[in-house]
């Protein structure tokens, strides 16, 4: 047996490893939106969403479509019975979410008011641009996404 190898040097304390990801949940209330019958909009603050997150880094957004069991839409989303169609869409800022909200019904801008909260989950992606994230996983799959970059299901909710 040798002599004893030189001591490496210490990690982070509390940390194997860096996470790439982060998962949070927002309420939107009623009272958050803002628009008419043309369409409505929401500013979600998501202070995790640095300048580095913002040209290197990916976002993802869903929303809570069921809740029994969970399940996610990704946005953009579009949906289209008959005559009726309704739009979700967000664009990215650094430190924001802007969500926005419309139905249109026969042609015609026709967009009720929102009564409701609704939950959006917001995925934000280190370091990985989003082209990169989607030749690894269907970004569309909010299961899969979770389980590629091990996702807690313990989510922080905002409020």
């Amino acid at each position: 047996m040798g002599p004893s190898g030189y001591d490496g040097y210490d990690g982070e304390d509390g940390k194997d490893g860096k996470n790439y990801t982060h998962s949070v949940i927002y309420d939107v209330e009623p009272s958050s939106w803002t628009g008419d019958l043309n369409g409505y909009d929401a500013v979600i603050d998501v202070p995790e969403i640095t300048e580095d997150i913002y040209y290197n880094g990916a976002v993802l957004v869903y929303r809570l479509f069921e809740t029994e069991p969970k399940t996610f839409n990704m946005l953009p989303y579009t949906y289209v019975d008959n005559a009726l169609t309704i739009y979700f869409d967000f664009d990215v800022y650094v430190g924001s979410i802007d969500l926005m909200y419309k139905e249109v019904m026969d042609g015609v801008n026709d967009t009720p008011v929102i009564n409701n909260p609704m939950a959006f989950k917001v995925v934000i992606i280190e370091g990985i641009p989003l082209a990169k994230v989607k030749t690894m996983v269907d970004v569309s799959d909010y299961s899969a996404v979770s389980k590629l970059f091990n996702i807690d299901s313990a989510d922080k909710t905002v409020r």
